[in-house]
């Protein structure tokens, strides 16, 4: 924007983005303040909306950070102080993307103490969209009496959805966040009649920096970024990003990327999953990724201690138990398609896999198990 400061790019952007839609009724600037203090102090106001008001209100004041907690899935949860300014250049470039407008109908059903509820409602401010509220829950579209052009929710919410976003699904394009689509997941939403995509980001991007469709004829592998987002790689292929719309200086990951253009790249896994089989570097979600095709419940790879190897990989199914026929079965089928120093050396089985507060499998822990099983 020529001409103006960054102190008057965020005053002049603030007051653009100050008026909003709740429930189908539009509320002017004066009148939200007040509507805010009256929800927050109301007791009989569920606390999932005292939260969505009390971030509004947050919103409006005079100040020009926001403090958000990060979830604690990649670390100890921290309080982060983002700009007004990040979030309202995050929430336009989604907006864009969508062509959400005046004429949208969004739909907030994920907590607003985090930064992915509460981008829903910069992006309201940002669009002029009709934000719906619904308290969270497992099946936010369960019922739903009104059509819904645009919301987020978590794979875990997608997955309790199947059968309310299949024929006559009330909701038109889906962003999933918070955790990754299982490899079965993402097989089951192929035919859905809704348009979904994946998205990459964190706390400290205010929300997604890139997205990755993950259905229909346009699917992907690769996640296309936003904005003016610029990324490459470090010396251990961990995604770089840089952006200072978005944030000060440059963000590290600790995400190992294959980087396809200026433009795009392929999410590979987490650093710190890495396990160093023999000397070989073997990424858990890559084999994971490979072996989907040929497993029919939910699985993951991890690693147990060899004394030859240092560690060996590991193949965990999460279901009761597996006859010794089939596990056979799956390993010589899993020998077709994989290096033999990916080859899992042992099959286990959980029941149910530790889940981190956001849904993701809990790797460290699931590790712990199966160690603690052999």
């Amino acid at each position: 924007m020529p001409g103006y400061s960054e102190k008057s790019k965020t005053n002049f952007m603030m007051n653009n983005y100050k008026s909003l839609t709740l429930n189908s009724k539009y509320y002017a600037p004066e009148v939200l303040p007040d509507l805010c203090r009256k929800k927050f102090l109301n007791n009989s106001v569920p606390v999932w909306e005292r939260n969505v008001f009390d971030f509004i209100r947050e919103w409006l004041n005079d100040e020009d950070f926001i403090n958000i907690k990060t979830s604690g899935s990649t670390g100890k949860p921290r309080t982060l102080s983002l700009k007004k300014a990040w979030m309202a250049y995050s929430a336009e470039k989604t907006c864009d993307f969508f062509r959400l407008n005046n004429k949208s109908t969004a739909l907030l059903c994920l907590p607003a103490s985090f930064i992915a509820g509460r981008m829903m409602i910069v992006r309201a401010f940002v669009s002029g969209c009709n934000l719906i509220l619904k308290e969270p829950s497992g099946r936010p579209f369960k019922d739903l009496p009104i059509s819904i052009d645009f919301a987020a929710i978590t794979p875990f919410q997608l997955y309790q959805s199947l059968e309310d976003l299949g024929s006559g699904s009330p909701v038109k394009t889906l962003i999933v966040g918070g955790g990754e689509i299982s490899h079965v997941l993402e097989r089951d939403i192929q035919k859905l009649p809704v348009e979904i995509h994946a998205t990459y980001g964190m706390t400290e991007t205010s929300s997604h920096i890139a997205l990755r469709k993950v259905n229909g004829r346009e699917r992907s592998d690769f996640y296309t970024v936003l904005g003016e987002t610029k990324i490459s790689v470090d010396e251990n292929s961990c995604l770089v990003i840089e952006n200072p719309q978005l944030f000060d200086g440059v963000l590290k990951t600790n995400d190992v990327v294959e980087i396809v253009n200026n433009r795009q790249f392929r999410w590979k896994g987490r650093y710190d999953n890495i396990i160093n089989s023999g000397g070989i570097k073997i990424q858990p979600e890559e084999l994971e990724n490979s072996i989907s095709q040929i497993i029919s419940v939910n699985f993951a790879i991890s690693s147990i201690q060899d004394e030859r190897l240092g560690e060996g990989v590991a193949l965990v199914l999460e279901r009761e138990g597996i006859a010794p026929e089939e596990e056979n079965k799956l390993i010589d089928e899993i020998r077709k398609i994989v290096h033999h120093y990916s080859l899992p050396v042992r099959v286990f089985c959980i029941p149910v896999f530790p889940k981190t507060p956001t849904g993701k499998i809990n790797r460290p822990e699931l590790r712990r198990i199966i160690n603690k099983i052999r």
